[in-house]
């Protein structure tokens, strides 16, 4: 992560981020079976503009530090002068940018250089906060958000080829309507270190997740509430939790190398429809947990929000071994476990970023 690298990694302050995240944890787990019971009950530079005026159909530029003639020396007056489908390029000879920037129009926010090009919240807020729909993001540090490097208000939305790194939240959605509001987001391409937690949907639908490197974190991907999301190639590791899906449907969660993290590789609960295959799971202190109870209780859910009411399916991961038998991913209830039916005899070849 080159220059990424060397910012803040005060143990105390990850420490306390991780108690507040268990804390937080805690409270959504209690909030969601809340929610679901009061439901059932009522029923670089140049060519980085280049590729993203393309993406946003030839919009102006504004540039951000540098020695251009009219270029912005923050990156909220540049966003505050664009308009939808412009782009902002921000220059990193003036890094950090200390600000908590507000993107309240549909532009792309472009970073000269990842490593060097850096947005700093000072822990006073989210450093970055999308409300508008239609927004990029791609080519940042982004560190020290109190409470989230970027939180998501909106929809349509990429995110890509940045490093978050010792912010509470790393990129995590408002508390939405359960199942429907934050649609079609992508977080690709992004490396998450001593984050509280890497990357945290309360709500959401079409959410896509791949190939990202989440390490050190206490909760690597928690999806809370949300339906048809889509985790794959990312790799997660060292962190507590793996992966988190809670009151949630029809995840795939494919070909990820989830090793070595501290608690449970993957935790579902309290789900419906998902597809956990082909992933490896290695030298976690737990691998996995599987708890999925009331189905036959909550088919309104069906009709409410049209989410599929089915077992979740556990195929051809690989469980830190060659196994022959059949694999059992417990539950915290007798009788009521899951089989992975055709473990893998081998890890997956899951290359990094």
């Amino acid at each position: 992560m080159g220059e990424g690298k060397h910012l803040n990694t005060d143990y105390d302050v990850v420490s306390s981020k991780e108690e507040q995240i268990m804390k937080n944890v805690k409270i959504i787990i209690v909030v969601c079976m809340l929610v679901l019971v009061s439901t059932i009950g009522s029923v670089s530079g140049a060519a980085a503009v280049e590729k993203q005026s393309q993406v946003l159909s030839g919009g102006q530029i504004f540039y951000v530090g540098g020695n251009g003639p009219g270029n912005y020396t923050t990156i909220q007056e540049a966003i505050d002068a664009a308009s939808d489908g412009d782009t902002v390029f921000v220059y990193h000879d003036a890094s950090p940018y200390y600000e908590n920037i507000v993107i309240h129009v549909s532009v792309s926010l472009v970073g000269e250089e990842k490593n060097t090009t850096i947005i700093d919240g000072a822990n006073i807020s989210h450093s970055v906060n999308i409300t508008a729909d239609n927004v990029m993001i791609t080519g940042f540090t982004i560190r020290n958000g109190n409470d989230s490097g970027i939180i998501i208000n909106s929809n349509n939305n990429r995110i890509t080829n940045n490093i978050l790194i010792d912010d509470i939240y790393g990129i995590r959605t408002s508390f939405g309507e359960a199942f429907t509001s934050f649609q079609n987001n992508t977080i690709t391409h992004n490396e998450f270190l001593l984050d509280g937690a890497g990357i945290t949907f309360f709500s959401g639908k079409n959410t896509i997740i791949t190939d990202n490197v989440i390490s050190q974190t206490e909760q690597g991907i928690a999806l809370l509430g949300t339906m048809n999301n889509d985790v794959s190639w990312n790799i997660i590791s060292e962190n507590g939790f793996g992966i988190l899906v809670l009151s949630s449907s029809n995840t795939l969660i494919y070909r990820n190398n989830i090793s070595h993290n501290g608690n449970i590789g993957v935790w579902t609960l309290f789900t419906s429809a998902d597809k956990i295959h082909q992933n490896n799971f290695i030298g976690n202190n737990q691998s996995a947990i599987s708890v999925q109870l009331l189905l036959s209780k909550i088919r309104i859910l069906k009709l409410k929000f049209h989410i599929p009411i089915r077992r979740d399916v556990w195929d051809g991961n690989y469980w830190d071994s060659p196994r022959v038998q059949p694999y059992i991913i417990p539950s915290a209830f007798k009788f009521r476990f899951q089989v992975d039916w055709h473990p893998a005899q081998e890890p997956y070849d899951i290359p990094v970023l």
